[in-house]
């Protein structure tokens, strides 16, 4: 497809757009609706990610506004939204599948500065998308990708603590729990050093496994604890090759601590799975 021809396309499906501004939170979703329709049934790379650039550009206009922060958004089925327990932030996130059984995403995050003020922030893979590394800061401008499913607010430090999952590739995915902080713009800064294995603290944890492994990463709030398999290889001669890592029916955990996530393995989890 050439890129006069994906123009074209493109402005097709935005052509309900000229009344944009005058339209309420309830319309604007429509139009959102069908861009995330021809995400999904476009076949074309070059296209999926022009598809995705607009339902970013105008996700960002509808969040905005104040009354977004609690709107359902019911009818973007693609689209993944959690709110923190403090209901300060609300994180969406959305991928697409690419030729190369990789993934494109993409990503905002509504922060609430005050009663009256909202930030509002692009995650944006100016890199291919990729898993992320355990000991660096990430701007929000150099996101990895992933689509997050919790978000928790922790008191001691001021931070939160984001559980997400990433399809990495045809042979691995991946589960992260990803501390994240908010300068005083309100712009987010993904990685905290605040995880405690064994060894060095670390600024995020990172699970990589088979593509076809089923892997558990939960948190128990009344607990203070993340809960997640142990994964080991499907053979010894693969120690390292993560896409050969699956569970081995133990389960490790992370306990909140004076604002820190310590280590705890081979925990009991006979009631809880």
């Amino acid at each position: 497809m050439t890129k006069k021809t994906i123009i074209g396309t493109l402005l097709l499906l935005l052509w309900p757009l000229c009344a944009f501004a005058q339209t309420d939170l309830a319309q604007k979703e429509e139009t959102v609706a069908r861009l995330f329709d021809s995400l999904k049934a476009s076949e074309d790379d070059s296209l999926k990610a022009l598809i995705s650039k607009e339902i970013e550009s105008q996700l960002t206009q509808m969040l905005q506004q104040q009354e977004s922060f609690d709107y359902p958004f019911d009818k973007l089925k693609y689209l993944g939204k959690v709110t923190s327990d403090d209901k300060k932030i609300r994180i969406y996130t959305w991928l697409y599948p690419l030729f190369d059984k990789t993934f494109g995403y993409g990503g905002l995050i509504q922060y609430k500065k005050s009663k009256k003020e909202l930030a509002v922030n692009r995650l944006v893979t100016k890199r291919k998308a990729r898993i992320p590394g355990s000991g660096q800061r990430i701007p929000a401008g150099d996101w990895y990708g992933a689509l997050y499913y919790k978000a928790l607010h922790v008191s001691k430090g001021d931070y939160y603590i984001l559980l997400g999952w990433g399809g990495n590739n045809a042979a691995s995915s991946f589960k992260v729990i990803e501390p994240v902080d908010f300068d005083s713009k309100g712009r987010p800064n993904f990685g905290k050093t605040v995880i405690k294995p064994k060894g060095r603290t670390l600024q995020r944890f990172v699970l990589e496994y088979s593509a076809d492994a089923k892997v558990n990463l939960n948190l128990e709030e009344k607990n203070k604890r993340i809960v997640f398999d142990h994964l080991v290889p499907s053979d010894p001669i693969y120690n390292k090759v993560y896409s050969y890592y699956g569970p081995d029916f133990t389960y490790d955990s992370f306990v909140l601590k004076k604002g820190k996530w310590i280590l705890e393995e081979n925990i009991d989890m006979k009631n809880n799975y």
